[in-house]
């Protein structure tokens, strides 16, 4: 049996195609703009043929992300936090938290038995679009998000923790100031771990013991070790970070399909 899961985030659309619950195929695309109805469908396309499937194969799709009311594609939409859920217990069947950290969005959920969430938490206003405050910065500092995944924690240089408008005020003035892309940009990174980490200080009953961290912020090794270190969490991270929403909302489909 086929399914497929689609995870239309405010960046980009990753798509999942599930052959008896294993991974068959993946894709993705931008999102985005006036025509992200179509950027989903080039996305499923291009992942239909890594998986070397037709869409008459597939018999059941999900959608998860902020953009999920625009895959008209989708017979089912899934809330991100289920899709989370769904995909960090796949994965490590004995987690017991999953934090999601992407573009636009950081989350974090405890997960009881029977696929059960407990208690979750998203982000604050001033919390928000961290992913897309770290690509904004590589550029403003003329690094790529692999440059920037590769820096060390700053010395001495700091910008604003509970704001990213304001502690991108703050890289601008520390590089006016001629201290080192470098430093400025290690700086921003410890800032946005400590405003992911506040979200899962949100949580009232913690589950720290075995947490998963899924979302595009999971590949970035500088932002994973500041994590880390604010924290205190040993995270658990798949392979399939990036594409743990459409996994999530594959899964569910294929049990139900």
């Amino acid at each position: 049996m086929i399914t497929a899961g689609i995870d239309i985030g405010v960046e980009h659309i990753k798509v999942i195609i599930l052959k008896d619950r294993q991974i068959a195929g993946r894709a993705k695309g931008s999102s985005g703009g006036a025509d992200r109805g179509g950027m989903v469908e080039q996305a499923y396309q291009a992942a239909l043929r890594d998986a070397g499937a037709t869409r008459a194969d597939v018999v059941k799709i999900a959608a998860t992300g902020k953009g999920k009311h625009n895959a008209a594609i989708a017979d089912v939409l899934i809330s991100e936090q289920v899709a989370a859920a769904k995909a960090a217990r796949f994965l490590y069947p004995g987690a017991t938290c999953v934090v999601s950290a992407g573009a636009d969005e950081i989350m974090a959920a405890v997960l009881g038995e029977k696929n059960r969430i407990n208690e979750y938490t998203f982000n604050q206003k001033c919390a928000a679009g961290l992913g897309l405050f770290l690509e904004s910065m590589a550029r403003r500092l003329g690094m790529s998000l692999e440059d920037m995944s590769r820096l060390g924690a700053p010395k001495e240089a700091a910008v604003n923790e509970g704001c990213v408008v304001m502690a991108e005020l703050d890289a601008l003035s520390l590089l006016n100031h001629g201290v080192s892309r470098e430093e400025v940009g290690g700086a921003v990174i410890s800032a946005a771990a400590v405003r992911a980490a506040s979200v899962i200080h949100d949580i009232t009953k913690p589950a720290k013991d075995c947490v998963v961290l899924v979302g595009g912020l999971a590949r970035n090794a500088a932002f994973v070790r500041a994590l880390k270190a604010i924290s205190g969490i040993e995270f658990l991270i798949p392979g399939e970070a990036e594409y743990a929403g459409a996994l999530g909302a594959a899964l569910p489909v294929a049990e139900t399909a």
